[in-house]
């Protein structure tokens, strides 16, 4: 590895934005999203919830990613801090490939792990994704139904143990037009009976993030 970049923020949903910016930015492999949770003297935190995405390749490019995304996190108000380290060491290889997402398995064909990882994975290719990120069980069903209702779309992620706030995340995909429309009504629905962290929508999400989750029929 000739560099790793992490880039800590708040929130599962704005951590895909963060890594899509960054693969967009350089040449770049996102390597692991890894998770926190905010300590309790962590007050007003915009999201009971903290990501860590991290990304490895030359120096420049890990550069490059990763001020491109802090300025995705940022224009968010969910950035914490950023780092990168030129040559890390060989002893932090497991920590930098540490990968906590998928506990419900959603992706079977994602390793739990991408360190020395010979496999193969298919080169995901949509028009669009969504992600809506809610607080508790009820508004979370109410968001999903609204979505999959709303126009031609299908769901290809769910991650529903991040986070000490009961949050559900769910990822869908098609058109732009689609994903858009879905992701408005389902916020919508969900925010008049809970709490929702984020209502994202990702035009032409680059393959380092769409590897993550599956598309499988």
């Amino acid at each position: 590895m000739k560099a790793l970049g992490i880039i800590e923020v708040y929130s599962f949903s704005t951590a895909v934005c963060v890594a899509d910016a960054a693969a967009k930015a350089g040449g770049v492999e996102v390597i692991a999203f890894d998770r926190n949770r905010p300590g309790a003297n962590v007050k007003n935190a915009p999201a009971p919830l903290v990501m860590n995405i991290k990304v490895s390749g030359t120096v420049s490019d890990v550069k490059a990613a990763v001020e491109a995304g802090v300025a995705a996190a940022k224009a968010r108000n969910k950035y914490i801090v950023s780092h990168v380290i030129p040559n890390p060491g060989e002893n932090m290889e497991k920590m930098a490939y540490l990968l906590d997402i998928n506990k419900e398995k959603f992706n079977k064909k994602l390793p739990k792990s991408f360190l020395n990882y010979d496999g193969e994975l298919i080169n995901q290719k949509t028009s669009a994704i969504g992600l809506l990120e809610v607080q508790g069980l009820v508004a979370t069903i109410e968001g999903l139904d609204t979505m999959l209702k709303t126009a031609a779309v299908r769901l290809i992620h769910t991650e529903r143990r991040l986070g000490g706030g009961g949050l559900c995340t769910f990822v869908i995909e098609g058109s732009v037009d689609a994903v858009t429309a879905s992701v408005e009504a389902g916020c919508k629905s969900a925010s008049a009976i809970g709490k929702t962290f984020g209502c994202e929508v990702i035009a032409k999400p680059h393959e380092e993030v769409t590897k993550f989750f599956d598309f499988s029929e």
